[in-house]
């Protein structure tokens, strides 16, 4: 094997030898002495840099590298201190980890800190909650003193584990992340925060006077997301700037509420999980994107109730429903009154059921406009139903769907069930506009092969339209 043309500019005389030797004498070390630091010329902020980018263990490992990476932590613009990833086989060296974490935050010459994440899983143990209190205290003390602009602070199930004031003094956040496991004591007042663009809120109890306080103080407040949460009045009232709503997996009381009022920059709304008794949304707001992920409640709903949560998805451009959540628009036809004439992309998540693909008919039927398609099969949770020849689990058969400006289709997980295939084969006769669709079979082999020929020879009103078959989603 030619091995020359892998040594640059040979004919010069430069060899990887050559070069190795001069790189030594730039050094000092051409004169035996076993060469310095190649690092020793490197700015702080380019160690930060690159400390930064490592987990927190890795991070204070690297000050043994030299004498220069000494202290590197505690330049890094960014710092991610878990205490479970830093020793996950040894939970007792707490004092170890606070030590590095206090000299990582709170140097003799500190540089300014833009992102921090604090999670102490784990640090919180009978003995040394006390002090791991403190140094909770200490430390978000000390990342006020640097400026910090986002904040995520994760802390454990403990008597011990609560909020500091220190936290109050980061008045300079922009980003402000608490994932508290069951933190009974109510929220501080976020009025501090008055640059605040982003609050994600996990496991805590909220109250309305909570939101009334935030968006009078927070007044650049953009997205909010509450998980988690246990919420007995969600009452959002401006004017405010608020853009993105994110409701995940929040409990709520027996006579809760959830009210939007004089948000006009209100665009997107994420709803999830279980659901507020009464809904009061303001006419004025005008939603681009709606996902109503919303899980069938244990008690029978009120018809106002759901009258009120079908109203949230009037004028939005991109919709995306649950499989009892789809159930309530074909449920009798005065809930065909609700109209989405605006919607260009709707995305479905429907049950693995005997009726299940067809349960989306009734639902096109309002979505005259739609131009994507998503439909996604689950594993249903109910038992399997027969149909009858009229109806099938509450569902009305539909004849067709008009979707004349419908473009792209795409089927994940699609069965080859009667109503499956009676899905496919109406998008396919409906549909003239259609380019593309793509279909991912949930069976494989020659079950598969048949359930393409069978799709294939379906009739199409659209002659470009292009069927794809996909192994993967």
């Amino acid at each position: 094997m030619r091995t020359k043309h892998l040594i640059p500019n040979n004919a010069a005389g430069l060899t990887y030898a050559a070069r190795d030797h001069a790189a030594r004498e730039d050094y000092g070390g051409g004169d035996g002495g076993g060469g310095g630091d190649p690092f020793e010329g490197f700015p702080d902020a380019v160690l930060g840099l690159i400390v930064s980018k490592l987990p927190f263990r890795s991070a204070v490992a690297a000050s043994a590298i030299s004498r220069r990476w000494r202290g590197a932590a505690a330049t890094a613009p960014a710092l991610d201190i878990d205490f479970a990833a830093a020793f996950p086989a040894a939970p007792r060296r707490r004092a170890a980890f606070a030590a590095a974490a206090t000299a990582a935050l709170a140097p003799p010459c500190p540089h300014p800190l833009r992102s921090l994440r604090l999670a102490l899983d784990g640090l919180f143990d009978q003995a040394f909650a006390a002090s791991a209190a403190g140094h909770l205290a200490s430390w978000l003390a000390a990342a006020a003193a640097r400026g910090v602009e986002r904040l995520e602070l994760r802390l454990p199930r403990s008597r011990l584990a609560v909020l500091p004031p220190s936290l109050l003094a980061c008045t300079g956040l922009t980003s402000l992340t608490l994932r508290l496991d069951h933190y009974a004591l109510p929220l501080p007042s976020l009025a501090p925060f008055t640059r605040l663009s982003r609050l994600h809120l996990a496991s805590v109890s909220l109250t309305g006077d909570f939101f009334g306080d935030l968006l009078s103080h927070c007044t650049e407040l953009r997205y909010l997301i509450l998980e988690q949460c246990r919420i007995v009045a969600l009452c959002l009232v401006g004017p405010s700037r608020l853009r993105s709503l994110a409701i995940t997996d929040c409990s709520w009381t027996q006579e809760s509420s959830l009210a939007v009022l004089e948000m006009p920059e209100l665009r997107s709304l994420r709803y999830s999980g279980a659901m507020a008794t009464r809904h009061i949304i303001d006419g004025d707001v005008s939603l681009d994107e709606v996902v109503l992920a919303i899980e069938k409640p244990q008690v029978k709903p009120r018809e106002a109730t759901l009258r009120e949560l079908l109203t949230l998805v009037g004028n939005v451009r991109s919709l995306l429903l649950s499989p009892w959540c789809i159930e309530q628009f074909a449920r009798a036809e005065e809930w065909l009154k609700v109209r989405l004439d605006r919607v260009r992309q709707l995305s479905c998540v429907i049950d693995r059921r005997e009726e299940g693909a067809l349960s989306i008919a009734p639902l096109l039927s309002n979505c005259r406009n739609v131009e994507e398609l998503h439909v996604s099969v689950v594993p249903s949770q109910g038992k399997r139903r027969r149909c009858s020849d009229g109806e099938c689990h509450g569902v009305p058969r539909s004849k067709g769907v008009t979707v004349k400006h419908l473009k792209g289709v795409r089927m994940q997980y699609i069965d080859e069930s009667k109503s499956g295939l009676e899905l496919v084969k109406i998008l396919l006769k409906d549909a003239p506009a259609l380019e593309t669709m793509n279909i991912v079979p949930s069976m494989d082999g020659l079950e598969q092969a048949k359930f393409r020929r069978r799709v294939l020879k379906f009739r199409k009103s659209s002659q470009n339209a292009s069927i794809q078959f996909c192994t993967a989603g």
